[in-house]
Parts: C-alpha cells; sequence; structure tokens
C-alpha cells in the first residue's frame, strides 16, 4: 500500500469528527459575523477580525472538502 493511500485511510477514518469539527466552524463563523458590525476598518480589532475570517473561511472549506471527498470514497467501496 503506498503511503497516499494509507494517509487517505487515516483521515477517512476521522470522518465522524469531521462533523463535529465543521459545526464547531459553522458556530464560530456565526458568532464572527455577529462582531463584524461593531467593527470598523480602521479599529485596532479589525486586522484580528480579517484574519479570524480568512482562517474560519479557510478551515471550514477545508474541512467540508475533506469530509465530501471521504463520503464520496466511501459509498465507491
Amino acid at each position: 500500500m503506498s503511503k497516499t493511500s494509507t494517509l487517505l485511510d487515516l483521515v477517512a477514518a476521522q470522518r465522524a469528527q469531521m462533523r463535529v469539527i465543521i459545526a464547531l466552524l459553522i458556530a464560530s463563523g456565526l458568532l464572527l459575523a455577529l462582531s463584524i458590525p461593531f467593527v470598523e476598518p480602521g479599529d485596532r480589532a479589525f486586522p484580528i477580525l480579517v484574519i479570524d475570517v480568512v482562517l474560519v473561511v479557510g478551515a471550514l472549506g477545508f474541512f467540508s472538502a475533506t469530509y465530501w471527498y471521504c463520503t464520496k470514497r466511501a459509498m465507491d467501496d
């Protein structure tokens, strides 16, 4: 078995935990969306808000795509 196949098997085994992570990222995104109206460009908190948005959206995209791939892979097997 190749290293890539072994790595994909290990990631696919964590599919149930990915659902929890996706739910937490959605909740974090909703809480982050509540703070957006109170922060304006030029505030000291604005760079932190931008970094948080990038991290939450990036992580949500990554884990959603990974969960979709693992589900598709499980259905193919």
